[in-house]
């Protein structure tokens, strides 16, 4: 392949790479976005279990019985979510992966083919 061929293939895959591993930004930050919303109600639940302890009225109105319905609804929404999130993931890193591949191949080509020129001049060198 010639150089020109080889530097704008080179160009595209680079462009494709970028293109996969910006598709993929997004689903990392909803991703922890979620994890953080997950760790924010594991620490309502303790600091809620804490003061249900010291409050006389809690069991009594029924209080425990909705939140503790409130809680197991939220997680079950947020690890549905998170689930979500994660299957699109595997298949953007897949596509990133791909494209890595492709990206790395190019380059270890052009690499090859310089070291091959480089070669070319110093035996044409070398025989005069």
């Amino acid at each position: 392949m010639k150089h020109a061929g080889l530097s704008d293939l080179k160009k595209i895959t680079e462009a494709v790479f970028q293109k996969e591993y910006n598709a993929l930004r997004p689903l990392l930050e909803t991703e922890a976005h979620v994890q953080q919303q997950l760790a924010r109600l594991d620490a309502q639940v303790l600091q809620s279990r804490h003061d249900s302890a010291s409050a006389e009225g809690y069991c009594v109105t029924g209080t425990d019985v909705l939140w503790s319905g409130w809680e197991s609804a939220t997680r079950r929404q947020l690890n549905m979510e998170l689930a979500r999130i994660r299957a699109q993931k595997l298949s953007a890193m897949d596509a990133l992966r791909a494209a890595f591949g492709r990206k790395q191949a190019v380059t270890n080509l052009s690499a090859a083919q310089k070291e091959a020129h480089k070669r070319a001049q110093r035996k044409k060198t070398s025989s005069f």
